[in-house]
């Protein structure tokens, strides 16, 4: 009996540790594109051409108009295929196959899966525009806010950088007024705790990076920089002064 119940609780604990595996499996892309990103899709097997092969590339599973390459003997790459760069946001399969001078076909590739990101804007809000420098406990939370909200897929995250001026001047280290919490999702957070008077405005950037779990996936953006945008506003805090310690004196 006790050899039952021991084996019984085996199996539950193995079919838990199933679950919570595959709840935790990741699906990396090899490539991500954005705004205006391209990939350049290649055949290793161009090595093995003799001039007038070709290589036909095709989009889930249907021929690309204009992507047929004639190997001319002698050009490394020639034929090689350019994604367009204005993919619709989600997962495209890309396939090839060689048909050789002869008018042979060969077999046809496995997919080559190529992830366009979407296009996003950045907005800053405040919920409080305002507080009293004299307390330490109040602060102001500046939300950036990247739309679209969706969420991305394995192996992407997104960056934030966060700037500010006092009284139109820079504020250097941001730390000095506040802090951010870090945070790779759509929502990004900066803390305002200065209890230093003055009008502070807040602007943002934010980009697509490659996730540091995620080894094997490469990023292909228009700007060559995460595709990265700009707060569509600032947004202004006002931290006012301490009213000055009062005296008193008879009149």
């Amino acid at each position: 009996m006790k050899t039952t119940i021991i084996k019984a609780s085996l199996a539950v604990f193995i079919l838990i540790l199933s679950v919570v595996s595959k709840s935790k499996a990741q699906t990396y892309y090899p490539v991500y594109l954005c705004s205006g990103g391209t990939a350049t899709l290649h055949t290793p097997e161009e090595i093995g051409l003799v001039s007038g092969d070709k290589v036909h590339w095709y989009l889930e599973g249907t021929e690309i108009t204009g992507s047929v390459r004639t190997y001319d003997g002698t050009t490394a790459n020639s034929t090689n295929y350019v994604t367009p760069n204005n993919l619709t946001p989600g997962v495209h399969n890309y396939t090839s196959r060689i048909e050789s001078v002869a008018g042979c076909w060969g077999d046809m590739s496995d997919p080559f899966q190529v992830y366009q990101l979407p296009d996003k804007t950045l907005a800053l809000t405040a919920n409080n525009a305002s507080y009293c420098g004299d307390n330490a406990t109040l602060n102001s939370v500046i939300t950036a806010t990247t739309t679209p909200g969706q969420a991305l897929p394995d192996g992407i995250e997104y960056a934030y950088v966060w700037t500010a001026t006092k009284n139109g001047s820079p504020v250097s280290p941001l730390t000095s007024i506040g802090s951010d919490n870090a945070s790779s999702t759509a929502v990004n957070l900066f803390t305002l705790t200065t209890t230093g008077a003055g009008s502070y405005v807040f602007s943002a950037t934010v980009k697509y990076v490659i996730a540091a779990a995620n080894t094997s996936g490469v990023l292909k953006s228009g700007d060559n920089n995460g595709c990265i945008v700009s707060a569509t506003a600032t947004q202004t805090v006002t931290v006012t002064p301490k009213p000055a310690k009062p005296t008193i004196i008879v009149q």
